[in-house]
């Protein structure tokens, strides 16, 4: 739904890449911590605007159940939605119309 592509692939685990990052998920269903602690370990990602709401018009499409709707503050100028992966952790994905809010690095 994201996205993601595979890069390599054991039977372990696997590299994804996702928005321009590399995400090596494991197959370890004993390592799943109980929900509440689970929401704390989140993965984030911040895109650019107007990738964030193509993202959004997309996931709504497809039915995407959110922890968190897609919202805008227009007065801050930043926008959130919150997802779950399918062990409950949580995909949070902003986007900032100013970028230099991205905090990207510069080398």
């Amino acid at each position: 739904m994201l996205g993601a592509r595979a890069g390599r692939v054991t039977d372990q685990w696997v590299d994804l890449w996702l928005f321009g990052a590399q995400v090596t998920v494991y197959q370890r269903p004993a390592a799943v911590v109980p929900s509440p602690f689970r929401e704390a370990q989140h993965f984030g990602a911040t895109l650019d605007w107007d990738v964030w709401a193509g993202l959004v018009d997309r996931l709504v499409s497809t039915g995407c159940e959110f922890r968190l709707r897609p919202t805008v503050d227009e007065a801050k100028g930043q926008a959130k939605m919150m997802l779950a992966d399918p062990d409950g952790y949580l995909v949070e994905i902003k986007a900032y119309t100013d970028p230099s809010l991205l905090q990207r690095p510069t080398s």
